[in-house]
């Protein structure tokens, strides 16, 4: 190719200089006749030229190859940035997770729900034990892998919305909508639950008559689609820094690269509400 050529060129340009300048140097030094210095410079230029061909061929190989070698470099390196950068958004989305479970408020209003149930339904109070435990066990046991089958998230979720429900009674209503034979497919922990707290802290506990929080799951033939949709005020602009929702689009960033991953926030049906979609590769969980 051009290139080859180039490195060819260069190489007879470089070896002819040199050999010239020898074969004067020489002359000069009395190594032979300077009337023979025609001939010798016609000689020792062919034989430059000749030696030049194979040196240029090594030196664009070897060029080439160096070239490869940083450009791999270079790619495992950002590699490596981006899975450190994952997990530590990981980790970080974990604690967060954890202290949100651990705030005064929620645990106070959980653990006030299950003594008045101990009383009136002892089965129901045993069962919320066993929910919250489950909930405060997810937020422990995600950093266990970097990904998590969907069935394994949307337990989470709704074993979160049942111990909400207990809190906020006919004021949250809910419901998911998951395309059959989704379950084995891997999603970030949390990406389904982040929404979902999300509409019920903003869209549900805030409003007297409460509100409806529904999660849908699709896919095509690349792609999982994970939306929550509310009937709250809506959503206004992108996130802030170091919310939820702006820490789950870093996270699904870090994982997936920004064309493979993202999240959307775009007005409900009818403009009312929030749908917060998030969507991301089709790959099944290990």
């Amino acid at each position: 190719g051009p290139a080859l050529l180039k490195c060819l060129a260069a190489c007879a340009v470089i070896t002819a200089v040199m050999m010239t300048v020898a074969t004067v140097t020489l002359a000069g030094l009395g190594a032979f006749p300077t009337s023979e210095l025609r001939q010798h410079l016609f000689v020792d230029g062919g034989i430059g030229l000749v030696l030049s061909l194979p040196a240029g061929v090594c030196t664009f190989v070897y060029s080439r190859m160096a070239g490869r070698i940083h450009g791999r470099d270079a790619r495992v390196r950002e590699a490596e940035a981006l899975r450190e950068r994952a997990e530590w958004l990981e980790a970080e989305a974990r604690f967060d997770s954890l202290s949100a479970r651990l705030q005064p408020h929620f645990l106070f209003n959980t653990l006030n729900s299950i003594a008045t149930l101990v009383r009136e339904d002892p089965r129901a109070a045993e069962a919320m034990v066993e929910r919250l435990a489950s909930v405060l066990r997810s937020s422990l046991d995600a950093g266990a892998g970097r990904h998590v089958p969907l069935l394994r998230e949307l337990d989470l979720v709704s074993d979160y919305l049942e111990l909400e429900r207990v809190r906020l009674g006919a004021r949250l209503r809910c419901s998911l909508d998951v395309q059959p034979g989704l379950e084995r497919f891997a999603v970030p922990p949390f990406a389904v639950q982040t929404l979902v707290e999300n509409a019920v802290k903003y869209a549900v506990s805030p409003r007297r008559e409460g509100g409806e929080v529904r999660v849908v799951v699709r896919a095509d033939a690349g792609r999982v689609y994970l939306e929550v949709r509310d009937d709250g005020p809506g959503i206004e602009g992108p996130p802030p820094p170091g919310h939820g929702l702006d820490m789950l689009t870093r996270r699904l960033v870090s994982s997936y690269g920004a064309e493979d991953a993202g999240l959307s926030i775009a007005r409900g049906e009818g403009g009312v509400g929030a749908c917060v979609r998030v969507w991301l590769p089709r790959t099944e969980a290990a």
